[in-house]
């Protein structure tokens, strides 16, 4: 039969008739840079695993035009939405916004996407024990409609 790749909105649910082949396509995920959910289970007649979603990379022979080359905020390191496995969460207290992440890094590429909208950063990025920590203001009268 093979395997059956489902998409299940920021995971892939991999279904196949044998633990060999849903090992072997979730091996090829997480090469490409995918992270394990799931370790393959017997459910049911079929064996199945949960991976995030791999980072797609292009080889570098490719004749193919590169968002980078076409965007310049992409050459920064921007992306059109933050990973879902960046590991940050971003919680809501009026018009700011506290970001917190396993890395100064995945933090600092959360607050620029925020900042792509109109966010700024109040502050520096702090490190709080394990995990670093952002405040962003997404509001005020610098950022209201004046008639």
């Amino acid at each position: 039969m093979g395997t059956k790749v489902l998409d299940a909105g920021g995971k892939l649910m991999l279904s196949g008739d044998s633990c060999l082949e849903v090992e072997a396509r979730l091996n090829d995920y997480t090469r490409r840079g995918a992270k394990i959910l799931t370790a393959p289970q017997k459910l049911g007649a079929n064996w199945v695993a949960v991976c995030t979603l791999p980072r797609a990379a292009l080889p570098d022979d490719t004749t193919t035009l590169k968002l980078a080359d076409a965007d310049p905020a992409n050459a920064k390191g921007l992306r059109d939405a933050p990973e879902f496995d960046d590991g940050c969460s971003v919680d809501e207290l009026g018009f700011k916004r506290i970001v917190t992440g396993p890395s100064r890094r995945a933090v600092e590429l959360r607050v620029e996407h925020l900042k792509r909208f109109g966010a700024d950063l109040l502050g520096e990025i702090e490190e709080d024990g394990n995990v670093w920590t952002a405040v962003v203001d997404t509001g005020g009268a610098d950022k209201s409609y004046r008639w």
